[in-house]
């Protein structure tokens, strides 16, 4: 048994027995790892919000090698996302970002990156007001951090550098110009305005960037083609999706 303190960011949480919660946490030294908060259910002496999807936490806690989760000793709320759970959109975002990285992570494989990109997230995500543009950008982070997209945006089939309308391949997020993109109903084509925002979210801070240049419905089809891919690629469901588009086509 070994006794660990880190910053955690809750991802998801369920009852367990009669009186506690598991919670998915990804930590900033250890990655993601199961916690059980013991007897938070039936006390007013610990926070029952400590285990809330998307609060971070200062943890101390008990790490056993032969046992699927870890008993939290000791946790102090940092941050809850007070301001997020008022607004019901950027809930449905919330929770698809949380999802994102709790499908796409490997237990106890600590990447400080992915703490620091969530965290980062998290933050923005209670001030912004455009936030399919974050999720996005956050999104393109993630998977880059993963090494699953690169930084190459010519066209995949003929090397075109100069893409002014363009599909992208949801098999590996790889740009397809006009061209050489098969002519079906079903493919959304895009202008070279989107291109740029994939461009520069890899090289600059969201705060940076020129977000007025793309719309919300841009951005949420592109969204839905990286949902797509990283369904594919990593052989899950991305449950909140069906959250996330079925409230957006509902405005």
């Amino acid at each position: 048994m070994e006794i660990r303190k880190t910053q955690a960011i809750v991802l998801t949480s369920r009852p367990f027995g009669e009186a506690d919660r598991l919670a998915c946490a990804y930590t900033r030294e250890y990655g993601k790892n199961l916690f059980l908060f013991k007897g938070i259910r039936k006390t007013k002496k610990r926070a029952l919000a400590a285990t809330e999807p998307g609060t971070l936490l200062h943890m101390v806690y008990y790490s056993h090698e032969d046992r699927d989760f870890s008993i939290a000793n000791e946790f102090h709320i940092q941050k809850q996302c007070f301001k997020v759970r008022s607004d019901l959109e950027k809930m449905t975002f919330l929770f698809f970002i949380l999802e994102l990285v709790d499908k796409t992570t490997a237990t106890a494989n600590p990447v400080p990156r992915i703490f620091e990109l969530l965290k980062a997230a998290l933050d923005i995500l209670e001030t912004t007001e455009i936030v399919a543009h974050l999720v996005v950008f956050f999104t393109l982070h993630l998977l880059r951090t993963e090494g699953l997209i690169s930084h190459n945006y010519s066209c995949k089939k003929c090397g075109d550098h100069n893409v002014s309308r363009f599909s992208i391949d949801p098999s590996d997020f790889a740009i397809v110009c006009e061209k050489c993109t098969s002519q079906s109903k079903f493919i959304e084509m895009m202008n070279a305005n989107v291109l740029d925002f994939l461009k520069n979210a890899m090289r600059q801070k969201f705060s940076s960037m020129n977000l007025n240049s793309v719309s919300k419905g841009e951005m949420l089809n592109v969204l839905f083609i990286l949902t797509l891919f990283v369904e594919k690629y990593f052989n899950v469901e991305l449950k909140s999706k069906l959250i996330v588009f079925s409230h957006q086509l509902s405005q």
